[in-house]
């Protein structure tokens, strides 16, 4: 399994009463879809995203600052579907306690029960089929009258 050796197996031993350690692809939607997920730490790729909020899970935002994962991360914030990690503005670099804060604000605390309303409200857009398969079409319709450039 490729990249399966990267964690030690001794870390799986040492956090396996408190978590799981899924060696390999995880089944994101599979894992997304459950009833006990509540919330979607996540990279900010706009797949992952379109994912989460097709079942409504708020998010957090941990983004490659400098890259498009970054601009999602700003834009998700901005319409209240989850908070971004904060970062040290001249490196990039983050603290396991501003994780765990954050992670708080949003799952637990009073101030993250907009943000989860919010997020839920994503899932009639996001979630639906229909509508997603629609807009499919009629971009890839719009992608095929598109004059080509000479």
């Amino acid at each position: 399994m490729l990249g399966a050796d990267i964690i030690p197996p001794e870390f799986q031993t040492r956090v396996g009463d408190r978590g799981l350690v899924w060696r390999g692809w995880a089944p994101q939607l599979k894992i997304l879809g459950h009833s006990s997920v509540g919330g979607f730490l996540t990279h900010c790729g706009w797949s992952s995203v379109i994912e989460a909020l097709g079942f409504g899970r708020v998010l957090i935002l941990f983004s490659g600052a400098n890259s498009d994962q970054g601009l999602i991360a700003r834009l998700l914030h901005g319409k209240q579907v989850g908070l971004e990690i904060p970062r040290d503005e001249q490196d990039g670099s983050f603290t396991r306690d501003s994780v765990a804060e954050l992670t708080r604000r949003v799952m637990v605390d009073k101030e993250g029960e907009s943000l989860r309303s919010n997020a839920w409200a994503m899932k009639e857009i996001f979630g639906n089929k229909e509508l997603n398969k629609k807009c499919l079409d009629e971009f890839t319709r719009f992608l095929e009258t598109w004059p080509a450039s000479t």
